[in-house]
């Protein structure tokens, strides 16, 4: 998770600089980075010696590379690829949660993270139709 750690704090530092196509690349990478860790631990078998906060880890990190990925898209008014992106994410979530049993240590993670994932594409999905409606009156005001 150190390597994931890295390549956030790098993705952040470059969306923070304004350098959003850096960034939409350093969070794709992390998201390959934490989705085999998190895939095996959802769907093959978590290792029964983890704590519930380790198995929890790489959900919590696979959300937040999403969530970051999609903020990327929104900031360049990539609407479609940013709901996209949360939706694809909420559906892996959803997928999980599925498949596992109560007493998965990371259950309860997989069943934050997906209620968060889900109300980012509904925030996604409202500022799209704010920014589509403020193009519709910035054009308008041109017509006066």
């Amino acid at each position: 998770m150190q390597h994931w750690q890295q390549i956030i704090a790098q993705g952040n530092q470059a969306f923070i600089e304004r350098h959003l196509s850096a960034a939409e690349h350093l969070y794709r990478q992390a998201i390959s980075d934490v989705w085999p860790v998190w895939y095996h631990c959802a769907f093959v078998g978590c290792p029964p010696e983890l704590s519930r906060e380790e198995a929890s880890l790489p959900t919590f990190c696979l959300s937040v590379s999403i969530q970051n990925l999609a903020e990327t898209y929104a900031q360049q008014q990539r609407w479609r690829r940013c709901q996209s992106t949360l939706r694809h994410g909420l559906n892996w979530f959803e997928q999980m949660l599925q498949r596992l049993d109560a007493d998965h240590p990371a259950s309860i993670a997989v069943l934050q993270e997906s209620a968060k994932l889900r109300a980012e594409y509904q925030a996604a999905c409202t500022r799209y139709k704010q920014w589509q409606l403020s193009r519709v009156v910035q054009r308008g005001s041109y017509l006066h």
